[in-house]
């Protein structure tokens, strides 16, 4: 079912619902009120009828086969069809007004009202109103009052009754009214809820529409136009927008990254099979062709290490052991490395802050700074410098730093040196068996330790990386990392 149906249905049942409620309110509250109005007019003709009475003769009529006693002054109440009997306390009728020979009825106007008073101890008789039906005649509604005399003494009963003739006539008009105007109401609402919500969830079917496009074309380039409603459906557009530009770039990194990696790969193995060849060849086994192999094995081996590890990374099950770290004997560790490495082309200095501790991998944190040391040894000149420092209270981070007096990188390449395969000098990494892998390990593992990374350079000056992790438990390490954020 389309949702805009769906939409629609909801809609208008929820109307109904409310129309349907206020109409049974207005209804009930208007026969209510009606019958307030009846039973005021009828309190008004009894308390009318008591001296008019008591200042009167009563006279006796022929009415049929029997004699019925009358007050002719009660004939005031016919314009106004109020029909008055007084009864006896025995139940017989003792005076009537004239206006009731007009009508079809000649019995009491409530007997079940003077059953129920005759029952009921004088002092505690009440006045009754209660809607009677006589046969071949109009709804009555009776106002039934005792009447009693001093000492208590009941004298008689006095019935007032007026035609519900006119009050049904008003609920029949009401209650079709309502529903009329409910069915017409809740039809265009209806009819202006589904032209609602097409047009409102017309966005909607343009961002299916360009989905299918760009399914169908597989062209990420193509965008949805956002509203300038600044909705749901206009969040709902940008944020499509930006999860179609984000899967541009991945599907860029992954064309490029395919593309690099064959190129990678592709170098080693061609000087593989040419040294193979070349032996085979000469028919001989050659120490410097087999070495060349060796290398070439080694460097490839040293790729799918670092490509793995990354996938790892991106898939979020790096493998990761958290422990005290003490930082000076870490650097300590690197220095040596970083000497051996170096053999004695550049001096390593390293320097850290005593009693430094983090809680970290140590086994990765030694790759983060292995790696920086090496690629700051590679890119820097004879008689150069590469110092290693640590030092804490970062507002709450410590700060390690690998800095050289090397040649620099140009800044229009340092938004991009932590990307894969990517590098400065191309030719020149690439001798020195790099992949271009390196510094995106380093960021990876940063990240994974909750930290950041930054860098700084000058061309014939030297570059600095600064690498700040914090100091607290992996917990404590994410929560300080989301209010950074």
């Amino acid at each position: 079912m389309p949702i805009r149906l769906r939409l629609t249905l909801w809609y208008s049942g929820v109307l109904t619902l409310v129309l349907l409620f206020y109409g049974v309110s207005v209804y009930f509250a208007a026969n209510t009120f009606l019958i307030q109005q009846v039973d005021t007019r009828l309190e008004q003709a009894a308390d009318a009828v008591i001296p008019l009475v008591a200042s009167q003769r009563p006279e006796t009529v022929q009415k049929g086969n029997r004699r019925v006693i009358t007050f002719p002054r009660l004939d005031a109440f016919r314009a106004s069809e109020v029909y008055v009997q007084i009864i006896a306390p025995s139940g017989e009728v003792v005076g009537v007004s004239p206006n009731i020979f007009d009508t079809s009825f000649d019995a009491l106007l409530d007997p079940q009202a003077i059953q129920i008073a005759a029952t009921t101890p004088v002092t505690q008789i009440r006045e009754l109103r209660s809607n009677v039906q006589h046969t071949g005649a109009p709804p009555l509604r009776v106002l039934t009052r005792p009447l009693i005399a001093r000492e208590d003494r009941l004298v008689g009963y006095l019935q007032v009754g007026t035609s519900l003739e006119s009050v049904n006539t008003a609920q029949r008009i009401l209650l079709l009214t309502l529903l009329a105007l409910g069915a017409v109401s809740v039809a265009f609402s209806a009819l202006v809820g589904v032209l609602l919500a097409s047009r409102a969830l017309r966005p909607v079917d343009q961002i299916t529409q360009t989905a299918m496009a760009i399914y169908r074309a597989e062209n990420l380039n193509q965008r949805v136009v956002e509203p300038k409603t600044n909705d749901e459906v206009a969040r709902l557009s940008r944020a499509f927008n930006e999860m179609l530009d984000r899967l541009s770039q991945l599907f860029r990194a992954q064309q490029r990254l395919i593309a690099d990696v064959s190129h990678e790969l592709r170098t080693p193995l061609t000087v593989i099979r040419g040294n193979v060849d070349l032996m085979r060849m000469f028919g001989q086994l050659d120490p410097e062709s087999l070495d060349a192999i060796t290398r070439e094995a080694e460097r490839m081996n040293r790729m799918v290490a670092d490509l793995l590890l990354l996938s790892q990374a991106d898939a979020g099950v790096l493998p990761m052991n958290f422990t005290t770290v003490n930082v000076p004997a870490l650097v300590a560790d690197v220095e040596r490395s970083g000497q051996m490495l170096a053999k004695g082309r550049v001096r390593i200095i390293a320097q850290a802050e005593p009693g430094l501790t983090l809680y970290a991998d140590p086994d990765r944190l030694k790759q983060v700074l292995l790696n920086l040391v090496d690629n700051a040894i590679k890119h820097t000149p004879d008689g150069g410098e590469v110092r290693i420092e640590a030092s804490g209270n970062y507002n709450g981070f410590a700060r390690l730093t690998v800095s050289d007096t090397g040649i620099g990188i140009p800044e229009k390449d340092l938004p991009h040196i932590f990307e894969r395969f990517y590098r400065v000098d191309k030719s020149r990494s690439r001798a020195s068996g790099g992949s271009g892998l390196g510094l995106s390990i380093v960021s990876t593992i940063v990240q994974a330790h909750h930290g950041r990374i930054a860098v700084s350079s000058k061309e014939g000056v030297g570059t600095t990386f600064d690498v700040y992790l914090p100091m607290q438990t992996p917990l404590q390490a994410a929560q300080l990392d989301s209010q950074a954020a």
